[in-house]
């Protein structure tokens, strides 16, 4: 179990007292603070009670006030409806990065130093007024030598240090709230800090999302209508990420849209046909997709931005994934079961039957209803929340795949409000279930477990002689325990008889197909084949009948 150093005490005494302050003394005792907090933060604490309605709104003004690393993990928590409470998981999913910029002149000390040179050896001009700010750091606009226009993020000053001692506190609360409560030892409490740590890191490490963005630059090369920036990587760090500067407008814009002779409903087709091209051809989709990081160019041309989180789905996931898709478009509640039983990790036996049932009391309620009243959210809410009842948890990847499901239904809706991305499934079906059946998609996988297989077989002989020489050398001994032994014995001598006739048989059969045409085959090879093959035959009879012989007589 991991322990607490003297430097986090002071931070465990923050985290204590925002929580008494803000009336969630439960959680202060029920993590171990409350030797952090003292008898004076208690007497200042909030009294409310234990858990009412607004708890799940606290929380996330604790998270807000402890600062961007919690607000950056209470945003990824969000993706977990299936662990968290529905309420909390709401909750948390409106937590803004609402942090103020830090100054210009640290931002360049920052590129300079990965740069291993000044500014201005390499940018012609640089915008010292930020872009945008968040959390984990802030977009600058640039210009290089040549002229071209790049946008520079640039990692915050000491973020890494503070998430690093965070993250040891999380792993610590976490791992001593499994131990006092069973909700969260029931939830794998210490595995969710882990995965969203894990998450986290990738988002704080620049080159990550240079390598996603060079990869979704690569696998949408072929979509004339979709545009990735590239990445400087001369200019890129871990800590400052340099791409060419694409412009556009953010894809609810409508009044820019319009200016651009752009139709909503066109342009909402095009993006989820994108995603859908992302998830189920790739497997590698833009996680993220809020109208922030998607905009649209003059050409009308998609553009997508912000790859520090994207979902990759393994061959076997995707596969699942278009199960499920094709069994809300075609109404099979049986085929989506199937999918989320292969999906999820069960923590128990599940009843197939009754998950069938719920699914398709879920289906009815959601895909029949009529598109403006169909809520993907909520219907995917209760569909995790199908799966956790029935003692299914679902992979952090499948929930990322749910989270830019919500966030494209809103993009699209907002685009066209009849939309409906199960609506857009329907025509993509035929064009999913090729994807499902193209060899191209599982060939390389079961030529795989071939190979896999033929390693296995070429090995065989040589583990056959390894057991003969331990067998030798009386290293093995063998005991048999005489329980109905005759009567398996006698079972084995009937099918060993049968194989016998069965090759005799066989043998008969081959002998005479030779006799009737041994003239034909002495014709062509000019010998007598014919003859030969005859009494080889035979000699395999008789072999088969002496072999016979022997087991009947032992």
């Amino acid at each position: 179990m991991a322990k607490l150093n003297r430097g986090s005490w002071r931070r465990l005494r923050q985290i204590a007292e925002i929580l008494a302050r803000h009336g969630l003394l439960w959680i202060v005792d029920g993590v171990g603070l409350s030797r952090y907090l003292g008898l004076a933060g208690r007497f200042r604490a909030q009294t409310l009670p234990t858990v009412d309605s607004s708890w799940p709104e606290r929380v996330r003004l604790v998270l807000a006030e402890l600062g961007p690393t919690y607000v950056k993990l209470g945003q990824l928590a969000s993706m977990r409806p299936d662990i968290l409470p529905d309420a909390l998981a709401q909750s948390l999913q409106h937590l803004q990065d609402d942090v103020p910029p830090f100054s210009p002149q640290e931002a360049q000390r920052i590129i300079e130093h990965a740069w291993g040179q000044s500014l201005t050896e390499v940018l012609r001009e640089f915008d010292p007024v930020p872009l945008a700010a968040a959390s984990i750091g802030q977009v600058h606009c640039g210009w290089l030598g040549n002229g071209q226009a790049v946008v520079i993020k640039v990692r915050r000053p000491g973020i890494l240090q503070r998430a690093e001692s965070d993250f040891h506190i999380l792993r610590v609360l976490a791992q001593r709230a499994e131990k006092r409560s069973p909700w969260a030892k029931r939830n794998g409490l210490v595995s969710l800090v882990e995965e969203l740590v894990a998450t986290m890191r990738e988002e704080l490490d620049f080159t990550v999302e240079a390598q996603n963005t060079d990869a979704a630059r690569k696998n949408l090369a072929g979509q004339g209508d979709v545009v990735v920036p590239a990445v400087m990587w001369d200019l890129t760090h871990a800590d400052v990420l340099v791409l060419e500067s694409l412009g556009g407008v953010k894809i609810n814009d409508r009044e820019g849209l319009a200016a651009m002779g752009i139709q909503g409903d066109e342009l909402a087709r095009r993006f989820i046909h994108s995603l859908y091209r992302q998830i189920f051809q790739a497997g590698f989709f833009h996680a993220d997709p809020h109208p922030g990081n998607v905009h649209v160019d003059s050409e009308g041309r998609l553009i997508f931005l912000d790859w520090g989180i994207v979902g990759v789905l393994s061959p076997s996931m995707r596969t699942r994934s278009i199960q499920i898709v094709l069994g809300l478009v075609q109404g099979q509640s049986e085929m989506v079961a199937e999918a989320l039983a292969a999906i999820g990790s069960a923590s128990g036996q599940v009843e197939r039957r009754l998950l069938v049932r719920d699914i398709d009391r879920l289906r009815r309620r959601y895909y029949e209803a009529h598109l403006k009243a169909f809520n993907l959210g909520q219907a995917l809410g209760d569909l995790f929340k199908t799966a956790q009842r029935h003692q299914l948890r679902i992979p952090a990847e499948f929930m990322l795949l749910a989270k830019t499901a919500v966030l494209a239904d809103g993009v699209v809706r907002s685009l066209d409000p009849e939309f409906s991305l199960v609506e857009m499934g329907k025509p993509l079906a035929a064009e999913l279930l090729w994807t499902r059946l193209n060899p191209q998609n599982w060939v390389p996988a079961t030529v795989a477990e071939a190979m896999k297989l033929g390693g296995h077989l070429a090995n065989i002989p040589e583990e056959f002689e390894r057991a003969l020489r331990t067998l030798s050398r009386g290293e093995i001994r063998i005991v048999l325990e005489h329980q109905n032994i005759d009567r398996v014995l006698a079972h084995w001598a009937v099918l060993a008889n049968r194989v016998a006739f069965s090759f005799l048989l066989g043998a008969i059969l081959l002998g005479l197909a030779w006799v009737v045409h041994g003239s034909e085959l002495d014709r062509m090879a000019g010998m007598p084949i014919g003859e030969y093959a005859f009494l080889a035959v035979m000699a395999l009879v008789l072999w088969v009948l002496i072999g016979a012989a022997g087991r009947h007589k032992s």
